[in-house]
């Protein structure tokens, strides 16, 4: 569900619009400054060759080239539009030619940003278009979002090959843009107020006892009336300013009675008695208990959350709202102070509240975590407030983030920092943890020595021995558990900023130290065929490079085979539950239930709906045996499929411990542009065992060998033949 390129960080261009003018585009690339490399207003995202070219366009003189080379990663072409409209769908439709695309996608590309972050977001990756074509229409559709900022449309090229794209045409509900009314919008009261906008005006570093117990309360506090005080959810009061007015109040004796008299100023509202829903289909309820604890907070406070507790409402709220069908909570109404002042402690210790409250309020998982909750927050006061810049502030909310144990979890995109502290080059080899060590598994193409072998045991990086390389830097890898931790650990170990990296490695000709070269780090592409034939009687489908609907075709051939192998050590590029489901099932089954979260009481979490089903009648269903292979790679929709596809008749799921991070993500945003997500829904099997951090548990559980490595064996997928054979 992960997403694998973000552009929401690398944004620069600013183009004015006027409210009482038609506006004027260059959606069709032919206004063009000599002395410019692009067309007006295009902007360059990814590191390829973008060229206008005048011999080859659809219509006009000029349409653009991407030509993206061996080892570029990705070369995209961007035009910035105002989102000052009104609608419900906005659609880009754009020609495109493409000459040897592989390794990758050509598309169009829509995004449309709020306070610099993606709220909608296609760019086609899912339909896979790879090789040649002549010139195309081609369209993409996304819902538009009226509170947004920007919309973002462009032609991408991931992987390597020549991309043209002529002929841009964006319309919001079928009506061309240029002809839209632009719609002025009014600032909302949140945006009125503007004391703290330069920064929080609010310094300090090391904390005393009683500035550290005040800041634990005000963080407790802060959070519980954000989300449940009526006033606070109808938008009107920036909660964030209003945190930065209390927070020099922290040295006082009596802070509870501070807090007492800010909350009462927000005003009077309505009490009801609440009800829960029934016993039955509670999962969790709010963890509100402290509220009554006259130990912890002064009884006049602890009257008045006990009031607010009792508040009458609704289900709106500014702050968090819950995506539509899926109901995985939305934060795209955080503020992200991007340009944020690494010495302003406020912001830094919003950045924890923020993110602390959304996991108590709003994870459907928080019950799952090793660590108290609340200790983890009485940890990072004091430390987020003793960071002194980016780095220290980064790496703190990246150990702060791991607490969750989900991995969804990390901070994803570019980030300039992680960048730098984990290396900007990487030996081009892959290594993957096997019998707990680090053992090369394949050599990628870019690697030039001769001193390294698949199969070799890697001791140490840089002098420093691999254990205590783990021991020093794992609490910097977020995941649900330790095998996928090590998964994440294998892409970055290699990394540094020198132009080769010192390893000591081991293998069957004794111990010694090899100097291997480095190129710039890069995504090293993983391209196996979809589906073949094994030996004439299995079908292998690696659901990885599958093409849209390609499914389909694929089972049309492998229905008289004798067993079936579903490679699911992968992210799936198609949705193949339900339609390979169908032909593996001749009945409706029972695969999965969800938890969702709830407005009116945060915190509590209940089981959405019955269970849902896969299969149908299909008297033509596939009747041989179907292995599932799975492990550390399989995450996220590959273990949603797993779970779907393992109730068919004579399916076995082999392999190891997966990711155990399942269910639709949500993004949260911190200050600073620490981007991450949450697995946002419960993701729970029919009986009511947990998925998440547990992950698939195989049905046969097998891992692979040194041995099987270094004699160019996959052992899994020999192991799969053998029991459909036998």
């Amino acid at each position: 569900m992960k997403k694998i390129f973000s552009f929401g960080f690398i944004l620069l261009v600013n183009i004015l619009f006027s409210q009482n003018q038609v506006p004027v585009f260059n959606l069709d690339f032919e206004k063009h400054f000599k002395k410019d490399e692009l067309p007006n207003d295009w902007i360059r995202w990814g590191d390829s060759e973008l060229k206008i070219d005048s011999t080859n366009a659809v219509s006009g003189k000029n349409s653009m080239l991407i030509n993206v080379k061996e080892g570029e990663g990705f070369g995209c072409v961007a035009y910035k539009l105002p989102a000052n409209f009104k609608g419900k769908k906005i659609t880009l439709e754009g020609f495109m030619k493409y000459e040897n695309v592989s390794d990758g996608f050509v598309g169009l590309l829509i995004r449309i940003d709020k306070d610099g972050q993606s709220v909608g977001f296609d760019n086609m990756q899912n339909q896979k278009l790879q090789g040649t074509s002549e010139w195309k229409k081609h369209t993409v559709t996304i819902d538009f979002k009226e509170n947004a900022d920007e919309i973002y449309v462009a032609g991408i090229l991931v992987g390597k090959g020549k991309a043209w794209f002529d002929n841009f045409k964006v319309s919001i509900d079928g009506k061309p843009i240029e002809k839209q009314k632009p719609v002025e919008k009014e600032l909302s009261i949140i945006d009125k107020d503007t004391e703290f906008d330069a920064g929080s005006k609010f310094e300090i570093t090391n904390l005393n006892e009683i500035q550290k117990r005040n800041l634990f309360v005000l963080g407790k506090v802060w959070g519980f009336v954000k989300y449940y005080h009526p006033v606070i959810a109808e938008g009107k009061i920036s909660w964030d300013y209003e945190l930065f007015r209390m927070l020099p109040k922290i040295n006082s004796q009596n802070f509870d009675g501070e807090l007492v008299q800010w909350i009462s100023k927000l005003g009077t509202f309505k009490t009801t008695t609440q009800k829960l829903p029934k016993e039955s289909i509670i999962k969790l309820l709010p963890n509100t208990k402290w509220i009554s604890d006259t130990n912890l907070i002064s009884s006049e406070l602890s009257s008045l959350l006990q009031k607010i507790n009792s508040a009458e409402r609704s289900d709106k709220n500014y702050y968090i709202k819950l995506h539509r069908s899926v109901n995985n909570p939305n934060f795209t109404d955080e503020k992200v102070y991007s340009k944020m002042e690494y010495s302003d402690t406020g912001v830094k210790l919003l950045a924890v509240f923020r993110y602390w409250n959304m996991i108590e309020y709003f994870s459907p998982n928080r019950h799952l975590m090793d660590e108290n909750w609340d200790s983890v927050l009485t940890e990072f006061i004091p430390r987020i407030t003793a960071t002194k810049d980016q780095k220290e502030y980064t790496l703190t909310l990246l150990e702060l983030i791991g607490k969750i144990q989900d991995t969804h979890a990390n901070i994803w995109g570019y980030n300039s920092v992680l960048d730098a502290f984990f290396g900007e080059n990487i030996a081009p080899v892959k290594i993957k943890f096997v019998e707990n060590k680090a053992v090369v598994v394949k050599l990628q193409d870019e690697f030039k020595d001769a001193n390294l072998q698949v199969g070799d045991v890697i001791v140490s990086v840089n002098g420093v021995k691999v254990e205590d390389w783990l021991n020093n830097n794992l609490k910097y890898f977020p995941a649900s558990n330790y095998p996928t931790q090590l998964r994440d650990v294998a892409r970055k170990i290699l990394r540094t900023n020198d132009n080769s990296i010192r390893l000591t490695i081991e293998n069957n000709s004794g111990v010694k130290d090899v100097l291997v070269s480095t190129i710039k780090n890069k995504y090293f592409k993983e391209g196996p065929v979809s589906h073949k034939i094994i030996n004439e009687n299995i079908g292998y489908i690696y659901p990885g490079t599958l093409k849209k609907g390609e499914i389909n075709e694929i089972m049309d051939k492998f229905l008289d085979k004798k067993g079936l192998i579903v490679d699911l050590r992968c992210y799936p590029s198609d949705f193949i539950i339900f339609s390979l489901s169908n032909y593996l099932l001749n009945e409706k089954k029972d695969f999965v239930k969800f938890t969702a979260g709830d407005i009116k009481t945060p915190g509590l979490f209940t089981f959405r709906g019955g269970e849902m089903q896969v299969g149908g009648k299909n008297k033509d269903a596939f009747k041989g045996k179907v292995i599932i292979l799975v492990n550390e790679e399989t995450q996220s929709q590959a273990e949603y499929s797993a779970m779907a596809l393992r109730v068919a008749p004579n399916a076995k799921v082999l392999g190891s411990t997966t990711a155990g991070a399942d269910g639709n993500v949500s993004t949260i945003i911190l200050p600073g542009n620490i981007f991450t997500y949450i697995s946002g829904i419960g993701v729970i099997t029919p009986d009511g065992s947990e998925t998440q951090r547990i992950g698939i548990v195989p049905d046969i559980k097998m891992e692979p060998t040194i041995k099987g490595i270094r004699s160019g064996k996959d052992e899994l997928l020999e192991k799969a033949i053998d029991l459909i054979n036998n």
